[in-house]
Parts: C-alpha cells; structure tokens; sequence
C-alpha cells in the first residue's frame, strides 16, 4: 500500500484549476466516508494523464491511500488485465487474480463461474483496501480495459456509495461500438461526475508556451499555437518542433515564430501516431475530409469519394466519437486546424489536387451551395475549362454577393486564361462586394480609357459611381451619375436610378432641395418602369430629407417602401434598407423598436460588404445614450474594424467621450478632442463633438466658453444635418443660460424647442420645449411636467436634468421638501448612470439654498463582481458560460464581434478572471 507525498512525483498542471478543485473536493468527502467515481474524458493529448496526476495529490493531501493503474491495447484480451495494474506483486497474496488464473481449475469450474470467482475475489480485496482507510483507485485509459475488467467496474460503480472509495477513471473518447461504452453507461446511471477535458483557454495555453519556449510568446507564435486549439500535447509538440528547427527566436523575453513555417516531419508524425487507434479505411476518409477543407459535408464527401453515403456518414460518426470531429452550429468540423493541417499534408500534393478538382467539377452538377463549389475551384488553383467558366458567369453575380474573395479570384483567372472570359462587369462586382473599393474603381477606369464598348457602357458608369461613393467621394459619385443623365441615352430603367443616386448623395451633401427633388423623379420612374431599386433609393432620400427637417411621421412612412425595394437582386449597389425607419423610430421615442430594427440593419450588413455597420453601431451607441445603456454604447462605440468610408468612427469617439464627461472619466484638454473631419458620415452628427467640448469648457470652470460654443452650434447647424438631433443639447443650453443670467440664449432656445414641437409633438421634444421654457420663465411646475415628458420618452439622463432644474428651483422658491424630493431622484438616477460629474453638478447647485440629500438614491453599480455587470454584460457572461463562441453570441444577441469581444473583456476584468472558462465555474446560482 502505498500514501505519496502531497508534493511528489507531479508537475504543474496548467488552465485545468477547476477540475482539480472539484476532484479534491470529492477527496475530503471520501476521507469523510462518503464514495464517489469520476469519469475524465477527452481527445488524445488534451491532458487526462496529467489531471489525474494532479488529483493523485490531491488525494494524498486528504488522507487516502491510492492505487495507481492503466490500461493498455495490448491486453485488452487478457482477462482482468486492467485491474491486475492497481496490484502490487511484491507483497505476498496482493495478487488474487495470479493466483486463481495459475490454480488448475476443473472444468465445471471454468468459463463464467470461474471469472465470477476472481470477481468477487477482487471486490473483496478492494473491501479489505477500503477497511483500512479511505482509498482512492486511479485508472487511467480505462477505454482499453478488458471486458473482465470493465465488468467488475460496472459492479464497484453500482456500490460506491457503500464504502469509502473515490474511483477516478480516465477514458478517451471512442467509437459508440466499444466495449466501454456499458461501463459509461453504468456511470451514467449512477450520475457520476463527468469531466469533459477541452481545449485550454488562450491564456492558459500561452502560459504552456511560455514555460516551454521560456519567454514570453509574441502574437506569431500564439497565432502558429492557435492551430492546436488548445490541446497541450499538440502545443507542447508544436512549440518542441519549432525549437528543434530554430523556428523560435527570442529577443527582449519575447519568444517569436519565423515567418512561413509548418508543422515538421517529426511534429505531424507524432500526431499521426495518436490516430493510429482509427481502422485504415477511416483515416483514410479523415485525409480526403481534410483536404477539402475544415468543413466536412457528409453528402459532397461521398460524391467526391464516389462511396455509398452511408459508409461515409458511418466513418464520419465514428469519428466524431472520438472528438476529432465535431458539430459546430450545425456543421461537421475539425476540432484542430492543426490535425486538419496534419492530415492533409498525408496525401501527395497531386493527390489533394485532384480531389480538390474532382469536388470542384462533380459539385457542379449537384445543389451544392455555389460558394462551397468555388471554395474547391478556388483552392484547386487550376485553369477553368468551358465548364467551369460557364457554371462561373451563370452565377458570378450571386456568388459575389455570398462569397466574395473566391468569386474574386476564380474570375480575375477566368478573364485572365479563357478564351471565352467572363464580362468584366462581374468581376468589378465581386471587388465592390469584397470591400476591395480602390482596385475596383482602378478596374472601371482602365476598362473605360482601354475598352471601346465601355465607353457607352451605362452599368460601368454606374459602377464607376458606386465604387467612388464607397470609398467615401460623394461628389464624384454625384458628378458621375449628373453626367451619364445629361450625356447618355437612358431608358427610364436606368436613369431612375442615377436620379436616386443623386438624391442619396445629395442628403450626404446637405443639398436637401436638390435630394428632394431627384428623389421624387427617381420614385416616379421607378414606378414607371417597375424598378424597386430607384422606388427605394428615391424613398431613401426624400425620407431623409423630410426627417432631418423634423417630419418624422412622413419620414417614417417613406422608410417602410425602402426594405421591401432593396430586396431585390445581389448588386453591390444595395443600400441599407433599415437606418432610416431607426431613425425615424428613435426621434419618435419608439426606442425598443428602434433597437430591433437596429439589430435586423446590423444582421443585413454582415451579409454584404457593410458599408452602412459603422453607421448603425453609432445609431445604436445613440440610442444607449438616450434609455441610460452607458455601458453598452461605450461597448458600441469601441466596436471599431468595420468599413468606415463615411467617417462613423470619429462620431462614435464623440459619443464615447460625452458619456465619459458625464461619468467624470474623461476630462481631456479641451483641444485634445477629436474634431469631426469633413467625411460625409459626420454631417449628420457635427453637433456631438462639439457638444463633447462644451463640457468640457464647464467641467474645467468655463460656463461662459461652454454656452458660447453650444449657442453658436446651435446657430450654425440649423439648417444642415444634425438640424434632426440639435436639440440634445438644448438642456445644457438652458440651464447654463439660467445660471449665467443670458436671457438671449435662453429665449433663442425656447422658440427653437416650440418650433420642433409644432412639427412633430413627440414626448421627448414636448419635455426639451418644457424644460427650456421652465428654466427661462423660472417656473417649477413646467419642470416638473418635462419630467413626466421625459419619463415616457424613456430618456432617462433627461428626466434627470429635469429633476435637477426643479430642485434648484424649488430651493430658490423655499419649497425644500419638494426641491429635496427632487434633488434625490436626480442623484438616483445619475448614480444608475454612473453620473458622478452630473452629481457632483447638482449638489453644488442646491448648497446655496442649504438643501441636503435625504434618502439617498441607489448607489453606483459596484466596481467589482457579479453586481458589476450591466443587463448586457450578464447576458453575455451566461451566453460564455454555456460554451458559446464571439461569433455564437454576437448572431444572437445582434452585436458586432468587437463588441462582443469588449463586453468579454469587461466582464473578466469585473471579475477578476482570466479565462472564459472561470466564467463558467464562478456563475452564480439562481
């Protein structure tokens, strides 16, 4: 018998912290008399051994004496053979099974009762270990066990409870046909614990990396380690491989990758080995699914193998029993780019050709997706033939709509070696859609200075058009299209469309009559010709005119023509069909279906080239900053990596920076804020940069430089985009007019807020118009109203400004009951918000009067722990803990990966954690 020393004999286990824990917490209730058996499971390499190892110590820290055995192939016959392993043969009559295999038995005493006899000899062998003192068996490989063996598992399971025995098992996955599979169902049944060992996290696998390289890793090397997808013995094996070969150079304690290197002869001989376990036929199958690519379709792979789709679907399923494959949203997949890499580079080079070229061609005539086929045509890197050219123009314009980058490069080879090449109006095409702007307008131009048939060519105009309007110059593109209507012959088709590319633009330009009015040609001819698209651009600009004049109801209703318009067709020229009914809904106060139309724009732009995503996550940040979402709209404004011709990111550093001035987080020099450049997308929101600066003149001591600057704003951009929205800063005009004794600039305020309340009386403008006047004639009970005006707006730093304004004035009138009432649900509010500038403002407004907080609101969310997190950060720690990806959860919850990718990274740092994986074990339970 023997009892290790906690520290001996183990090393470091890395990212496997949890699992440890749990297994020595089942060590104290076995030393407590209480049974327990846990199954460990996972892939080859991922790091059973080494867990087990761990919890070996662990057990010997707790008191128990332990047994250590293993399993082998080799002897998966023999009967007992695994559980001979937990024996010792050094001491005398240890070993029961030796010596009742060696007796010369009779023969009514063999077959089945003699193993019965043996059984139950080891079970009360194991009854006399468990007598002496709490034990803990450890198997590892338990899926060689011979059948002997498992059967006698099977009955220690079924009475674990009765003694004090922890049975801790390790087991790779296997096939459903093995002979394992009874003893996990009987671990089933007993609900033993189930540890099912995945990939380590990024962060524990480049600590792995570090203690191997002995550095540091840089981005290369993790990026080279990433293939592994968290499996430590890959990654040990990888990072040894690259050692070997000098691969690695470390320089200032940072371990680098060299540039171009793959996985050596030694690295994918050692991973090869460990498949070794799999029939020939299968690897087989497994090399083929590995070339065509990460993904396995059980159907195409069957075609391309010209096999019996059963057979195939039969290896597949055996396979991913065994975790090298597994379903992924629905879809077949490696688990390690690396063992797909592996794999792979198994088959001659001529051999993965081919069956790249087989796929390629056999897919052709099937209903396979087009852009899987031109994913095989593609990778294949072969000439087309007639074939493929024609299967290529047949559908060129759907596949540069759903697969870009092939469609790229199948038809630049296409124009490049056929004889018969596709036209060059797809090709530019794909490019647009590809976001790959610049060389697609370089296309258009060559084409139209080279080629003679393009010279009149309409649709390369109207490329030519949209490839400058993508890269941001309106003006061009407005200039492009006023020629081809004055200098081509269009039919009415063509020209309702170049009409409503004018008027598009000219919202973009602030040339509000000149858009109106090509919007209302282009909607006429539209319906003339039966053409959505120039209905849904002419709808698009006229819609945006009449909102940014204030006309939200008719601007709303000229916003439900456009979806419906631009459905049609897979042109780049498609635009997004949903900013302006968010826009409409936002200023309408309808701010919960702002969001799900926000949510439906952002799910329409990852299915193209996104040229309008940056503008619907500023939309969005928007709204946040309106219903009190703080956190959420700084998430939004920090998305960033999205296509921004227009210029949305500097509106989105605006927004991000006023939240951060109300919050008293962000306090820059006033000149050090980012001016608003002269990009069209920029227009619409002039004032919030602006706005940002005013504030921070006030928050420095400079009142009178703040209302200057938002009274000139005011003045300046009346008439021009940001004339929709210019009223958010009417509060902080009236109240610094109110306090700085500026009669002008309060009365200016009140007659512009009464103007935006004759246009369109919504809830928001009726409390903005309100709270002016209220402030101007110094009345309360005006206050008092804006606040309910604000309350049904949902707008909720508003409503708190109200409040703020009513307390002051209650105070100045003696009213202290009520100006404290008002003053604690100002600073309630501006404590949810994480307000403490506006806080602290507010109190330093009522000292005068001597007015004190009374029950004092909520507190500022705490800066720490679960009650840290936002709605938005909780729903997505749940979304982590359930395993999902960046990408599972920004589909669901309808957020960009990077701001996905912020959400993680705020909730680990409220946390406290390093991994997603310790989001999972630290979630509360409700």
């Amino acid at each position: 018998m023997t009892r290790p020393s906690p520290e001996s004999g183990t090393s470091e286990v890395i990212g496997r912290d949890g699992e440890i824990e749990m297994l020595a917490a089942l060590a104290g209730r076995v030393a407590a008399g209480r049974g327990a058996v846990v199954l460990v499971q996972g892939e080859p390499g991922i790091g059973k051994t080494s867990l087990l190892d761990a919890a070996r110590v662990r057990c010997a820290a707790a008191g128990l004496h332990i047994r250590l055995g293993v399993a082998t192939e080799l002897r998966q016959t023999v009967p007992f053979a695994a559980l001979r392993s937990w024996l010792d043969p050094d001491t005398p009559g240890a070993d029961p099974i030796g010596a009742l295999l060696d007796r010369d038995i009779r023969a009514r005493d063999a077959g089945a009762g003699h193993e019965i006899v043996i059984a139950e000899a080891i079970l009360d062998h194991i009854e006399t270990w468990c007598a002496t003192g709490p034990l803990a068996l450890i198997m590892d490989d338990v899926h060689w066990a011979d059948a002997s063996s498992v059967s006698v598992l099977q009955r220690l399971c079924a009475r674990i409870d009765e003694r004090p025995l922890l049975l801790l098992l390790g087991a790779r996955l296997q096939p459903q046909d093995s002979a394992f599979t009874a003893l996990a169902a009987e671990l089933l049944a007993c609900r033993a614990p189930l540890i099912r060992l995945g990939g380590l996290s990024a962060g524990a696998a480049a600590e792995l990396v570090s203690n191997i390289v002995g550095a540091t890793p840089g981005p290369g090397l993790l990026r080279e380690v990433a293939g592994a997808s968290g499996n430590p013995r890959y990654i040990t094996e990888l990072v040894a491989a690259l050692l070997r070969e000098q691969a690695i150079t470390v320089i200032a304690d940072i371990g680098e990758a060299v540039a171009g290197q793959r996985p050596s002869t030694t690295l994918a001989q050692a991973i090869s080995r460990r498949l070794d376990f799999l029939p020939r036929r299968t690897r087989h199958v497994l090399a083929a699914a590995a070339a065509l690519g990460p993904v396995v379709d059980v159907t195409e792979l069957a075609a391309v193998l010209d096999r019996p789709l059963l057979d195939v679907w039969g290896v597949v399923s055996d396979v991913m029993a065994t975790g090298v494959l597994a379903l992924v949203d629905s879809e077949v997949v490696f688990r390690h780019e690396l063992l797909r890499q592996v794999l792979s580079d198994q088959l001659p080079a001529t051999v993965r050709a081919g069956l790249l070229r087989t796929a390629g061609r056999v897919l052709q005539t099937t209903n396979a997706p087009i852009e899987r086929i031109a994913h095989y045509l593609a990778v294949a890197d072969y000439d087309l033939d007639d074939v493929g050219v024609d299967w290529l123009v047949a559908v060129a314009d759907k596949l540069a709509f759903r697969a870009p980058e092939p469609a790229v490069r199948l038809l630049r080879r296409a124009m490049t070696d056929s004889d018969n090449p596709p036209p060059i109006h797809r090709y530019i095409e794909a490019l647009l859609w590809s976001g790959r702007t610049a060389e697609a307008e370089a296309e258009v131009r060559i084409a139209l200075s080279t080629r003679s048939e393009c010279g009149e060519d309409i649709e390369m105009r109207w490329l030519l058009a949209q490839a400058c309007r993508a890269r941001g110059r309106i003006v061009d593109a407005v200039d492009i299209a006023e020629t081809a209507l004055s200098t081509m012959d269009l039919d009415v088709e063509a020209a309702g469309r170049f009409h409503g590319m004018c008027a598009v633009d000219n919202v973009f330009l602030e040339r509000f009559d000149a858009a109106e009015q090509a919007g209302r040609v282009a909607i006429a001819m539209g319906e003339s010709s039966g053409d959505p698209r120039a209905i849904g651009y002419g709808s698009s600009a006229v819609g945006a005119v009449r909102y940014t004049r204030g006309d939200l109801i008719e601007a709303l209703e000229l916003s439900t023509r456009i979806p419906i318009a631009s459905t049609v067709g897979t042109g780049p020229d498609q635009f997004d069909p949903y900013a302006l009914r968010a826009l409409c809904l936002i200023e309408l106060d309808r701010l919960t279906e702002a969001e799900g139309v926000l949510n439906q724009a952002i799910a329409h732009n990852r299915r193209g080239p996104a040229v309008s995503l940056s503008a619907n996550l500023v939309a969005k940040a928007r709204l946040y900053l309106l219903n009190g979402r703080w956190d959420d709209a700084v998430a939004e404004c920090n998305a960033g990596a999205v296509p921004d011709g227009l210029g949305y990111s500097t509106v989105a550093g605006s927004l991000a920076a006023l939240i951060g001035i109300h919050r008293g987080t962000f306090l820059p020099d006033v000149d050090s804020i980012r001016i608003a450049d002269d990009l069209t997308g920029t227009t619409g929101y002039a004032h919030l940069h602006l706005w940002a600066k005013a504030l921070t003149h006030e928050a420095h001591g400079h009142p009178d430089l703040a209302l200057k600057l938002l009274v000139d704003t005011r003045e300046r951009l009346a008439d021009h985009s940001a004339a929709a929205t210019l009223y958010y800063i009417f509060p902080d005009i009236a109240r610094l007019a109110a306090d700085l004794g500026d009669t002008d600039a309060a009365r200016s305020v009140v007659v512009g807020a009464d103007e935006l309340v004759a246009r369109q009386p919504t809830a928001s403008r009726i409390g903005t118009a309100l709270l002016c006047r209220g402030l101007a004639e110094r009345n309360s009970d005006s206050l008092l109203a804006a606040v309910r005006a604000f309350r049904r707006s949902g707008r909720l730093l508003y409503q708190a400004q109200a409040h703020e304004n009513a307390a002051v004035l209650l105070a100045a009138a003696g009213r202290d009951v009520d100006a404290r009432r008002s003053l604690d649900t100002a600073i309630g509010i501006y404590s949810r918000l994480g307000a403490s500038w506006d806080t602290a403002r507010t109190v330093a407004r009522v000292r005068p009067y001597d007015i004190r907080r009374g029950v004092r609101g909520r507190r500022n969310r705490p800066k720490s722990g679960w009650a840290a997190l936002t709605d938005t950060e909780c729903k997505v720690a749940a979304l982590v803990a359930e395993g999902c990806t960046n990408s599972d959860i920004a589909a669901q919850m309808f957020l960009s990966r990077r701001t996905v990718q912020s959400h993680v990274s705020n909730i680990l740092a409220k946390l406290g954690l390093r991994s997603r994986r310790e989001v999972a074990a630290s979630m509360p339970h409700t």
